[in-house]
């Protein structure tokens, strides 16, 4: 069984680390890859800046304010490529974006406010919390505003000229309020987002349950069917036994009353007798027992053989049974098992139809495309309103009590189940005929690589 997906509520990482698809792992793979090469960039960039003469350390001289920023910020970059290997995507993503926010915060503190870098921040607080959620995002956010008021704040005392002190709080207070609303809308997709997700899990689930209820019901449909095929068989094979255990019974007789010859005689009849009849009780129990059986490229041939034998010995002396078919016909796919159902079924039926002496026949043969079984018989037939629904489920013309009008919805399932086409031919009074049309093997085989 298919186990439903985890969703976090607090990163987006978090259902896609549960969502196992192969888009996901290159993605990891990317930002994982991306983590090492930013710590190993800041490593270096780092070491250059600290062998420079006075004041590599933290500039505003040297790109990125110097070494400070890059070597406090590699070592969370190589912690976040450290958690996204041991899958830990939450916490690699926390550590990810600590990394970005203190490295850009770190190296825009010395430039001053009015450093462009500065507008990084609105950017990295629309992913942090859209990514993060709500919480740590808007945590990073307050840290990185606060850090870039604090900035300015250090910038008051210094000799700035006189159209640009008078607009630095207004372009400090802008850009961290552009901050916070970029944190706000991130949040707001974050919330839209995982309302979406969990719309489409709940359905899924549904979905879900649903189906798993289905293939249920159609256990317990097949299994009905089975019940009623194996009663009505079961009517017909005791039918049969009671006259094999009369003709044991007058061979034990007339052995008990002769000399040893005789006897043996009888007793090699009796062994015989026994032998046939024991297929009848194999055919009941292999229907008795459920087996589902896959789908193979079979001639329907040694199929019908098989089962006109085997059917001769169940089916009532007053009725006759015959087959009608050639040497081989081409293959078809089917399930074997699946089809002597659906032949016990249609016979079971057409027995059923034969109030007195009649006669039910079995067909086959092929055409360019298709082979076609056909079970026929000489009994009531059915007018067209009966033709019309027989293959509704529940639809009998049984007495009540005597039948499921699950039958023939089998057969139906089966066919189409196996590609095919299932026709009837009926009249009152004279007869019923059903033609099962599967496509040869070659034939599937072609239609389903176009």
């Amino acid at each position: 069984m298919r186990t439903p997906l985890q969703i976090s509520e607090e990163s987006l990482f978090g259902f896609l680390a549960s969502t196992k698809l192969p888009v996901v792992s290159s993605l990891s793979a990317l930002i994982r890859w991306i983590s090492l090469g930013l710590a190993l960039l800041c490593g270096v960039f780092g070491v250059v800046c600290l062998v420079l003469p006075d004041g590599g350390l933290w500039s505003p001289e040297l790109p990125w304010s110097g070494a400070l920023p890059a070597l406090l910020a590699g070592p969370l970059f190589f912690g976040a490529w450290m958690d996204w290997r041991a899958g830990r995507m939450q916490r690699a993503a926390i550590t990810l974006f600590v990394a970005l926010f203190l490295f850009t915060t770190l190296a825009n503190w010395k430039r001053g406010a009015f450093s462009p870098a500065w507008y990084l921040e609105p950017i990295l607080s629309l992913l942090a919390t859209m990514c993060l959620g709500v919480v740590p995002g808007l945590l990073l956010t307050l840290v990185s505003t606060s850090a870039l008021l604090a900035a300015a704040v250090s910038a008051v005392g210094s000799p700035w000229p006189p159209e640009l002190a008078g607009s630095l709080w207004q372009h400090t207070t802008s850009l961290a309020s552009l901050s916070l609303a970029s944190a706000l809308a991130g949040a707001i997709v974050n919330r839209l987002v995982f309302m979406a997700l969990l719309t489409a899990e709940s359905q899924r689930r549904k979905n879900f349950e649903s189906s798993r209820a289905l293939r249920y019901r159609e256990k317990l449909l097949r299994h009905a069917l089975r019940v009623e095929t194996v009663g009505d068989l079961a009517g017909m094979v005791c039918h049969q036994l009671r006259n094999t255990f009369q003709v044991l019974m007058g061979h034990v007789t007339m052995a008990s009353m002769a000399g040893d010859d005789e006897r043996e005689r009888r007793l090699n009849m009796i062994q015989d007798t026994l032998q046939q009849a024991g297929p009848l009780l194999d055919q009941l129990m292999r229907l008795a027992h459920p087996d589902e059986g896959s789908t193979v490229a079979v001639d329907v041939v040694p199929v019908l053989r098989q089962f006109h034998e085997q059917a001769s010995r169940v089916i009532p002396g007053r009725i006759q049974l015959t087959l009608e078919a050639p040497e081989t016909t081409p293959n078809v796919t089917l399930n074997p098992h699946g089809l002597v159902h659906v032949l016990w079924n249609l016979v079971i039926n057409a027995r059923q139809a034969i109030a007195g002496d009649g006669a039910i026949t079995l067909r086959c043969g092929s055409d360019r495309h298709q082979v076609w079984i056909e079970v026929a018989d000489t009994g009531c037939g059915m007018t067209k309103e009966v033709q019309q629904r027989i293959f509704e489920p529940y639809f009998t013309t049984k007495p009540p009590g005597q039948g499921t009008g699950l039958g023939l919805v089998a057969v139906a399932r089966f066919v189409r189940g196996s590609n095919g086409l299932i026709q009837v031919e009926s009249e009152k009074d004279r007869g019923t005929t059903f033609r099962l049309r599967f496509p040869r093997a070659a034939e599937l085989r072609l239609s389903d690589s176009a």
